[in-house]
């Protein structure tokens, strides 16, 4: 696939259809927070192949550079190049696990997409906190560079 070839899927109310067969998530190696959710996405069943890159990553860099969130947000790319950013993103990880698949379905609901939206916001844009608490340390990185979101 070509970085060039990817979309994004704007809203938490997308996820993938049944032809998908292997997602990338591209995550903040840099937060303790987004290495403690990698760690609990490798510990799912997944219903399909997840490769878990860090943002940071040559590989990364090669595959995906072109994408103006790489490095930025919590970004889900399917096998037919199409991006899932931030709450979307969130989504796609809870769609590729066995246990959560459900949930990720009843997430992307019109009724409640918004509702998805704003508590990874309230999340994603504490992750410092998140992080301290995990590790019992700062995350300098997520202070110095916090998630900006734009309302819709």
């Amino acid at each position: 696939m070509s970085p060039v070839e990817a979309t994004i899927s704007g809203s938490a109310a997308a996820v993938a259809d049944p032809a998908t067969t292997r997602l990338t998530v591209l995550y903040d190696e840099r937060c303790a927070f987004c290495i403690r959710c990698r760690d609990w996405l490798l510990s799912q069943a997944c219903l399909l192949p997840v490769e878990l890159l860090p943002a940071g990553s040559a590989v990364a860099r090669d595959r995906f550079g072109t994408l103006p969130w790489r490095g930025k947000e919590l970004i889900v790319i399917d096998d037919r190049g199409r991006a899932w950013v931030g709450a979307a993103g969130f989504v796609m990880c809870l769609w590729a696990t066995a246990r959560y698949r459900a949930w990720a379905y009843r997430l992307a609901r019109p009724a409640l997409a918004h509702h998805t939206e704003r508590f990874f916001r309230f999340v994603s844009t504490r992750r410092d906190r998140w992080s301290r608490w995990f590790e019992g340390d700062d995350c300098a990185y997520c202070d110095e560079n916090p998630f900006f979101w734009e309302e819709a």
